[in-house]
């Protein structure tokens, strides 16, 4: 009976169903009435983890949308989305002379309608704003799942050159799921506080709320320069694209928003070498002061990581847990995997996906209900860090695992 009762209740909180009970009204004005913190939610008890089934790396599927030395000299920073549709689709920086930031780059994406297997010929949605003197960077998509819109933000620096307040932001659009584009637009005055500079989006792609009291809107993060220190914000949109506002500020830092439950988002921050977490409860509008997350991994110089909800109040992490450098290569390797059952508050599972070098992650859940993982991939513990790369070295690989992994009663064994 205990089995059958806690089975229940995990098919509940994997729907996101299971509520708190209500609490005694008392006289007192509605702010006034005391509430569990946005940062711990109350959860049911489910009984031991992971106790129904295991899951095997064999079941998990590779594919590889971009290789390094195919039409640019490098390809980074990915970002994917899945569309209303279904169709997958995977951004990147295509850096045509050197694998290093600031180089001459543009934003270009595949898409595939078969989760991966087959994709289509390589678009670029920047290449018609920049005649090679400037690089387009940080792509970060997001998907509106009632319109099929999908919308990329990314930053435009000057050519090799650091000056953040040379920067534009900028958008394009497509209203076919991501089967044609719009060319890219200015919206610098749109999406950047007076008084800052873009320094770049995301990386990684945003999120459209499923549910709660802001369902339908658009988010993704933002960072912004204010000519001494980097600055964090959230950039949202109500009305499905054509109007954005930007949120109360936040840690800044490479970033990512997550669901982690019913009208709740989480945003995970890196800053130096550790991860920071922030949590909203009004849609992403204004955030709770960051705080370390002493539960995920950190390593020199750091690396960003993704975040992406599992229905409910689940929540997948994603980064590579590094280690030591050496004189040739950098100390990003090894991809793992964390889940937290309670809306990104403790993580009670983790695994090894790949064990060299590794950076810059992106997840998405499929039509299907399966977890796909894009991110840089290379052959060796850790990146070369000289200048020169031998062509084909680095690729972007992306991971799909069964969908099982979204179960509270299963892990890999």
């Amino acid at each position: 009976m205990k089995s059958e009762i806690n089975y229940c209740l995990r098919v509940l909180l994997m729907a996101g169903c299971l509520v708190t009970p209500p609490l005694a009204l008392s006289a007192c004005a509605d702010d006034e009435i005391k509430r569990p913190a946005v940062t711990d939610p109350v959860m049911p008890d489910l009984g031991p983890e992971a106790a129904e089934g295991t899951i095997s790396l064999s079941q998990m599927e590779t594919y590889t949308p971009f290789t390094a030395g195919t039409g640019a000299h490098s390809y980074r920073i990915p970002a994917m989305v899945t569309a209303a549709d279904g169709s997958l689709l995977v951004f990147c920086e295509a850096r045509y002379n050197s694998w290093m930031d600031k180089s001459y780059t543009d934003i270009v994406v595949r898409r595939s309608t078969d989760n991966g297997k087959t994709w289509s010929e390589q678009t670029n949605l920047t290449g018609s704003a920049n005649g090679g003197g400037y690089a387009f960077m940080d792509p970060t998509p997001v998907a509106d799942r009632t319109t099929g819109r999908i919308f990329v933000f990314c930053c435009r620096w000057v050519k090799s050159d650091a000056d953040a307040t040379k920067t534009r932001a900028y958008m394009i659009s497509s209203s076919d799921n991501g089967a044609t584009w719009s060319d890219p637009a200015d919206v610098t005055d749109q999406v950047i506080v007076p008084g800052c500079f873009s320094s770049g989006f995301g990386p990684g792609s945003g999120i459209q709320i499923s549910r709660g009291r802001r369902a339908g809107r658009l988010i993704l993060p933002s960072r912004q320069y204010n000519g001494s220190a980097s600055k964090g914000f959230a950039v949202y949109s109500d009305d499905h694209g054509t109007t954005w506002k930007v949120s109360s500020e936040v840690l800044g830092g490479e970033s990512q928003i997550a669901e982690c439950g019913e009208d709740r988002l989480t945003v995970n921050i890196r800053k130096g070498t550790d991860r920071y977490s922030s949590f909203s409860k009004d849609g992403g509008q204004t955030w709770t002061a960051a705080a370390k997350d002493g539960g995920l991994l950190s390593f020199e110089s750091g690396c960003h990581a993704s975040v992406c909800s599992g229905g409910g109040n689940m929540v997948f992490y994603c980064g590579p847990k590094g280690g030591a450098k050496s004189s040739t290569h950098d100390n990003r390797y090894e991809l793992m995997l964390y889940r937290s059952p309670t809306g990104a508050q403790g993580w009670t599972r983790s695994q090894l996906l790949y064990d060299l070098a590794a950076g810059y992650p992106d997840m998405t859940l499929l039509g299907d209900g399966r977890l796909a993982i894009v991110f840089e991939a290379g052959p060796e513990k850790g990146f070369i860090t000289r200048s020169s790369r031998p062509a084909g070295w680095m690729c972007l690989d992306v991971l799909i695992l069964p969908r099982e992994v979204a179960d509270y009663g299963y892990w890999f064994e």
